[in-house]
């Protein structure tokens, strides 16, 4: 099950709209963390005929503890900069299973997730718009990002959270047994294994076949 998770948002509004283009494309799970306004008569008058998107709303203090987390930002980086190298959403749309506990993380309205943020997620996606003006509004990246998964196709069981930090665990102790000359060289693969994990969508047969790997290295 697919989750929209939007943190901090403080517009009414933006909240209401986003629950109508989640109705148009199927989706129904709304979390808003730590948000910075209520659900009043605004977000209920924009979000017309998916009043029970808002109705069944969750509202946390913290993060959701959901399987994988997928950011989404305008802003990207340099190839170095591990966490803000983006895939789009096309892309996603292709590996993404129909199973499993999915959140896509959406920023503030006025400056997105910052980099401690974006490092809580398995990977980012970046919508491909113009270099001049690459910041989009809030609900309009919802509805383009739930547009291309509208049609989810990948029938794949991906492994879950609990799995997921043992494979994390075996990788930091098979890290910690190579040498490195500087130990953000350590950090750097451990950043870049992450990422891989996280956008492959491992099954439990490959999960547990990269296990072993990791084990005979310790």
């Amino acid at each position: 099950m697919i989750s929209i998770v939007l943190i901090e948002p403080k517009t009414q509004g933006n909240i209401g709209a986003i629950a109508r283009v989640m109705k148009n494309f199927g989706f129904s799970e709304l979390v808003l963390v730590n948000p910075k306004c209520s659900l009043g008569d605004e977000a209920y008058i924009r979000a017309k005929h998916a009043k029970d998107v808002l109705d069944n709303v969750k509202i946390l203090k913290r993060w959701p503890k959901l399987d994988y987390l997928v950011a989404t930002s305008s802003k990207t980086g340099r190839d170095y900069n591990i966490p803000r190298n983006p895939i789009t959403p096309a892309e996603l749309g292709k590996v993404l299973p129909s199973k499993g506990k999915i959140g896509l993380v959406f920023g503030r309205e006025e400056d997105g997730l910052n980099n401690l943020e974006l490092a809580k997620c398995d990977f980012m996606v970046k919508i491909p718009t113009d270099k001049d003006y690459k910041a989009m509004n809030l609900s309009h990246s919802v509805a383009v990002m739930l547009y291309s998964l509208s049609s989810l196709s990948n029938d794949v069981v991906p492994i879950s959270l609990a799995e997921k930090k043992q494979l994390f665990k075996m990788l930091d102790k098979a890290l910690l047994k190579m040498k490195f000359v500087l130990e953000d060289k350590r950090e750097t693969q451990r950043l870049v294994w992450k990422k891989m994990i996280g956008k492959s969508f491992l099954s439990k047969r490959e999960a547990y076949a990269l296990m072993g790997f990791f084990k005979k290295l310790v």
